[in-house]
């Protein structure tokens, strides 16, 4: 019996050890599912935080069917001639603000195409008092003979722009003239013009455009597409509108490759109606849409971020149209199969991420403007800079308005020419 004692303590001690870590067992364990539970429930709480934050910040623009009414005004019971003598006598206190200055002449008008509300042109602006240097201008005019009604809606128009142009990535309102007719927005004008028609020349070999040498490469494409954006973070983040028209054809460039962002009716007409109009939403190519605004639901910023990414499609293929081997009937039916456009030649792998995340099609899993610009900020310097990029096809105007499904009264198409 004395030889088995020590076997007996030994048992004792396995005991006392095993009950030890079973206690701490009873304390980790409940503390490390207590931990994890509390874990998963954070991460789940500050999702749905962002999520909700992210709902918030974007703007959710309902479409409305048919043509807008019009309200009543003063206007409408009165002859023509007398409503129009009551617009111009009216004296708006913004408007009156950018009024032309009397010692500004608008010469040397040359027609550009037409717009929304009449003829857009590229003119010179002379100050008569002074012997300095003329300005590059483009005017938005309306007809002289137009319904009291459109002069009403050219004014909101032209206020639209006063209040909501002012940052560096829009379009720049330099005057108006709201108090004679015709009535007209004076807008700065941009040297190179439209990017497509820019694009197109890059494309077709013409670097040299007016006396300067542009080599368009993959690094000059990220810092365009930054620029854009960033206008495009104000208009949706800042503003709660969507430009609702992103493309190359809606940019303009300056010699020094700044970039602007034009064509903004559709903003203007969220920003006047509180809604976008179906038949003015539908104007916009079916290629340029992202999938919720082919089924005709609410638009909102990711709306535009689709559409952005096609934009720089167009960018890095010297505005090659997108999806080039479909007709624009076939791309719904193949984005529903999830069919993207494959990774263009020149395109790095980290600009055709960015796309890809662009042409998500829940619109919740696309980025946000302020994390593209995150995203291309932070790839730019590894983007390859040295390369001009260059196209071997030959781009056909014709060809190009049936495949992208671009009328051809498109005025920068017609400015390409």
């Amino acid at each position: 019996m004395r030889s088995q004692q020590p076997h007996c303590n030994s048992s004792s001690g396995d005991y006392l050890y095993d009950e030890i870590k079973m206690q701490n067992a009873m304390i980790i364990i409940p503390t490390f599912l207590a931990f994890s539970t509390l874990l998963v429930v954070s991460v789940i709480v500050w999702k749905t935080c962002r999520r909700r934050k992210d709902a918030e910040s974007e703007p959710i623009i309902l479409l409305e069917d048919g043509i807008p009414k019009q309200d009543r005004n003063e206007y409408d019971s009165l002859p023509t001639a007398t409503a129009t003598e009551r617009i111009l006598a009216f004296k708006d206190s913004l408007l009156a603000k950018w009024e032309l200055p009397k010692d500004r002449h608008i010469q040397e008008e040359e027609f550009l195409c037409l717009g929304r509300y009449g003829q857009i042109s590229r003119a010179t602006l002379i100050q008569t008092s002074s012997l300095g240097p003329s300005l590059s201008v483009v005017l938005k005019k309306l007809p002289v003979a137009t319904s009291p009604q459109e002069m009403k809606d050219f004014i909101e128009m032209m206020k639209f722009h006063i209040k909501i142009c002012n940052h560096a990535s829009l379009v720049k309102v330099l005057w108006c003239q709201s108090q004679a007719l015709p009535l007209c927005l004076i807008l700065e004008a941009m040297s190179l013009g439209n990017l497509l028609c820019f694009l197109w020349q890059t494309h077709q070999g013409d670097l040299s455009i007016k006396e300067h040498i542009y080599d368009l490469t993959e690094k000059r494409v990220f810092a365009m597409a930054i620029q854009i954006a960033h206008g495009l973070e104000y208009l949706t983040a800042s503003q709660k509108l969507i430009h609702g028209d992103v493309a190359a054809r809606n940019v303009l460039l300056h010699q020094d490759m700044t970039v602007r962002l034009c064509g903004l009716g559709l903003a203007g007409e969220v920003y006047r109606r509180g809604v976008l109009p179906s038949r003015k939403a539908a104007e916009v190519p079916v290629k340029w849409l992202s999938p919720e605004r082919l089924l005709k639901r609410p638009v909102t910023a990711k709306s535009d971020v689709w559409s952005f990414g096609i934009l720089l499609y167009e960018m890095i293929t010297l505005g090659a149209p997108p999806y080039p081997a479909l007709l624009p009937s076939e791309v719904f039916s193949r984005l529903q199969r999830q069919h993207l456009m494959q990774k263009p030649k020149q395109c790095g792998n980290n600009l055709y991420r960015i796309m890809r995340n662009c042409w998500q099609w829940k619109a919740s899993k696309r980025s946000s403007f302020s994390q593209l610009i995150n995203q291309l900020d932070s790839h730019m310097p590894h983007a390859n800079g040295a390369e001009p990029l260059t196209a071997t096809e030959r781009l056909d105007l014709s060809d190009y308005q049936r495949i992208a499904g671009v009328s051809p009264g498109e005025a920068p198409l017609k400015l390409c020419l």
